[in-house]
């Protein structure tokens, strides 16, 4: 048992080594421990994102997590993707989802500070085969689906499911035969999120 326990810790922090990239402007590794030491709150702005060769990309998933290690709580905040605000920087309203397409990461961060007026501490960018290795190396999730649905061969029906990365991607990715649209994708991010 434990040997797998290892061998899942090392995949995952592989996994998690191809999706992160410094971000100058924010606290390091070793100020990070230091506020999880102090037991102080902070928050992370997770992007998820799909970017194809020659293409920056946009972030279609943007989450806030405010981390609480006092009552070791994790709360998400999806930001609809086509939220309307200031993208900094530009001086001009656009949907939130281009600020990581007109300036990556740290324009992406500063965006969501201004649009929610909080500190953003840290940040994870996650593409889409980064985020399907993560969940195949803790062996899949299991998460409580709704409705039933099917997208192209996948079929998901409702009650307690397991997910493979494959099948999870597909799974946050539907959002036309959801009858919530683009919240019912987010609610599904989250669940999956929370699931990891």
């Amino acid at each position: 048992r434990s040997i797998y326990g290892f061998s899942a810790y090392q995949s995952f922090n592989k996994a998690v080594a191809t999706m992160h990239e410094p971000l100058d402007s924010k606290p390091n590794k070793e100020k990070v421990t230091e506020a999880l030491k102090k037991r102080e709150p902070f928050s992370v702005l997770m992007l998820g994102v799909d970017e194809r060769e020659g293409d920056k990309g946009r972030s279609d998933t943007m989450i806030v997590l405010t981390v609480n290690p006092n009552n070791q709580s994790v709360k998400m905040l999806s930001i609809p993707r086509d939220t309307r605000t200031e993208i900094a920087g530009k001086g001009k309203e656009d949907k939130i989802n281009h600020a990581y397409a007109f300036g990556g990461v740290s324009m992406a961060v500063d965006t969501v500070e201004n649009f929610l007026d909080i500190p953003i501490d840290y940040y994870v960018k996650i593409n889409m085969e980064g985020f399907k290795d993560i969940i195949d190396s803790v062996g899949g999730i299991n998460i409580e689906n709704d409705f039933a649905f099917k997208v192209d061969e996948y079929h998901f029906p409702a009650g307690q499911i397991h997910l493979t990365g494959e099948e999870a991607l597909i799974y946050i990715r539907m959002r036309y035969d959801d009858p919530n649209g683009d919240f019912g994708r987010q609610e599904r991010q989250r669940q999956v999120i929370q699931a990891v």
